[in-house]
This record gives C-alpha cells, sequence and structure tokens, in this order.
C-alpha cells in the first residue's frame, strides 16, 4: 500500500484525500520520501504520533508533496502541537489551491477551523527604551523574533517557551513559560535593559606588582625583577655562544694561512695568506668584545633576578641595549633605570 492509496481509519473522510494525486518530486530523494511516509503512517496507525511526526517532516523536507503535508498536520494535531497543526494545515490549503485541488483545499481549512478556539497564544511586548538600543534583539527558544511581532497576539504550541532578550553593555533578559492548552493566553513583558556592570580597574592589576606609583613621586615596593633578569641573562647566554662561534673562526682562519704555503714562520705572507690573516684579527676581534659583552649581560640578568624588594620613587623602569659596530669591532651598550 502506498502513500497514494493509504486512507487512516479514525480520520477516513479527511485522510483518503490523500490518495488522489500527488505532484511530482520538487527536491530531494522521492524514494526516501517515500520509505519515511510509509513508516510514519505505520507508526501513526499504531497511535505513536510522537514517532511519526518527524518521519513525516522529513518525508516532506524529501519530497513537498500535499499529501505528506495533510498527514504532517494531523500529526502535529494529535500530539498537541496545536500551532503547528494550525499552520501546516494552512501551508497545505494554500498548496492545494495552487494545485487545483478544491478538496484538498477545503478539508484542510474544515481542520484550520476547529483548531483555532484550541489555539493558545503568546504576546511579547517590548519597552520603547529597551528596543532603542542599538543591536537589541529577541529571540524565542533560540529562534529571531522581528520587531513587526512584538505586541501581537502568536498562534505557540503549548509546552515550556524560552523568551530572551539582549543589547551590547546590557543585562539580558530571560525568562521560562508555560503555555497551557486549550486557548491560553500569556504576555512577556521585556522590560528596559539594565546596563552591564563594568570590571573595576584594579581587578584588571595583577596582585604580584604591587601598589602602582604615581606621577607625583610617591614611593612603591617593587617586586624582584625576575623576568628582565632572566631576559637579560638569557641574552648574556647567547652573547657567549656567539663568542666563541667567533673564536672558533679566528682559529680556522689563522690555520688556514699557515696552510698550503701561504705563511711561513716568520709570518711572512702572500696575498690570500693575509687575507685569511686579517679575517681571523677581526673574528679574534669580535669574539673578545662578545665575551665581555656576554659576560657583562650574565652577570645584571643574575644581579636583576636576585634583588629583593625594595621601596623606591616613582618611575618607570628602563632598559636599552644598543649594538655598536664599525669596522673590525663590535659590541653592545647596555644602559638602564630601575
Amino acid at each position: 500500500m502506498t502513500r497514494k492509496s493509504w486512507c487512516a481509519t479514525a480520520l477516513i473522510t479527511f485522510t483518503c484525500l490523500l490518495a488522489l494525486g500527488e505532484s511530482p518530486a520538487l527536491a530531494g530523494d522521492a524514494a526516501t520520501a517515500e520509505a519515511l511516509f510509509r513508516e510514519g503512517r505505520t507508526l501513526m496507525d499504531a497511535g505513536n504520533y510522537a514517532a511519526a511526526c518527524p518521519k513525516l517532516e522529513e518525508s516532506y523536507a524529501q519530497d513537498p508533496a500535499t499529501g505528506t503535508l495533510l498527514a504532517l498536520g494531523i500529526c502535529q494535531e494529535r500530539v498537541g502541537q496545536t500551532a503547528s497543526a494550525w499552520a501546516t494545515y494552512s501551508e497545505a490549503a494554500a498548496r492545494a489551491k495552487r494545485d487545483g485541488r478544491s478538496d484538498r483545499e477545503r478539508a484542510a481549512r474544515d481542520h484550520m477551523v476547529a483548531l483555532e478556539p484550541k489555539l493558545s497564544h503568546l504576546t511579547i511586548k517590548v519597552d520603547p527604551s529597551a528596543s532603542a538600543v542599538t543591536g537589541f534583539s529577541v529571540k524565542r527558544d533560540g529562534h529571531d523574533v522581528g520587531a513587526g511581532a512584538w505586541g501581537t497576539s502568536v498562534p505557540i504550541d503549548p509546552g515550556e517557551h524560552v523568551v530572551e532578550a539582549t543589547a551590547p553593555g546590557r543585562r539580558a533578559f530571560n525568562v521560562k513559560i508555560t503555555v497551557a492548552a486549550q486557548g491560553a493566553a500569556e504576555t512577556v513583558q521585556i522590560p528596559a535593559l539594565e546596563l552591564a556592570p563594568v570590571p573595576a580597574e584594579s581587578s584588571a592589576i595583577p596582585a604580584a606588582t604591587g601598589p602602582r606609583a604615581d606621577d607625583a613621586g610617591t614611593t612603591r615596593t617593587v617586586a624582584p625583577l625576575r623576568i628582565p633578569g632572566l631576559i637579560i641573562g638569557g641574552v648574556g647566554l647567547v652573547t657567549l655562544g656567539v663568542s666563541g662561534v667567533f673564536a672558533l673562526r679566528a682559529h680556522g682562519l689563522n690555520s688556514d694561512s699557515k696552510s698550503g704555503g701561504h705563511c711561513d714562520a716568520q709570518n711572512q705572507c702572500d696575498d690570500i695568506g693575509a687575507e685569511k690573516r686579517e679575517d681571523a684579527k677581526t673574528a679574534a676581534n669580535i669574539a673578545t668584545v662578545t665575551v665581555l659583552a656576554g659576560g657583562a649581560l650574565t652577570a645584571l640578568g643574575a644581579t636583576l633576578f636576585l634583588l629583593k624588594p625594595h621601596q623606591e620613587r616613582t618611575h618607570a623602569a628602563q632598559l636599552d641595549a644598543l649594538p655598536l659596530l664599525g669596522p673590525g669591532q663590535a659590541g653592545m651598550l647596555v644602559r638602564g633605570r630601575f
């Protein structure tokens, strides 16, 4: 028995209309739609409407047939989703009218009329000062409620619903309501949203920094400069490593100048040997400068790391490290105040 021939026993007059003239599939998978429709029909026959409705919804999504829509409306009505069923019947009536199926249109509208006295309604009212805030929005059950729907009584399925309102820089409004069945009417009033609290400035200051100094020259407690000490000490160690590299290079260049007879025992050299000797001297000078700078930076870093807290006049700690480069020499100038 297919979708085009099925008639529900409990609703013979209405559902037999589903057996007549379905439109071709407009989207999705027609075979999947047929299988889902049959399963939904079987579940409805067994009285399991809660399980049947999702099957019919997906069947309609795969193949938007008017017959499936009518069956879905019946299913929704049976599970108490009166507003959803009313809207489904309305869509089915519009589709049937478009298709020239006056019998289905009449049946759908008859069910709409029968449902209307049973519909529950919800009205969402918004304080004008709330809606005046840029970025203000209202949601019901996670779905946006546009300004055009504010203040209008709209059909809603019985059960629990959540209404929320938000705006940038404001406290969110959130309320949960339970809508009764059989013609209940609920109203949610959204007030002007309160300003959200601004975090205190002091909360953003780590406790370890101690009292902040002002520009008037007051004293403050200064914690050990551990981080600057680690950084400066690290730079010093790296500089010492660089010194070692240049020292090895100087030794290698000096050895190269002696090999191949470029320089004799009296240090008399040809052009190649003289060039290598000059490069070796430059590398040696750089090694000397960098080892001194590396040692100084390492010692300074260790000193800063081990400093104890003390009182000092207000001024910001400052440290500058300036490279010194020139023909045949290299170095680093470190200066600062703490």
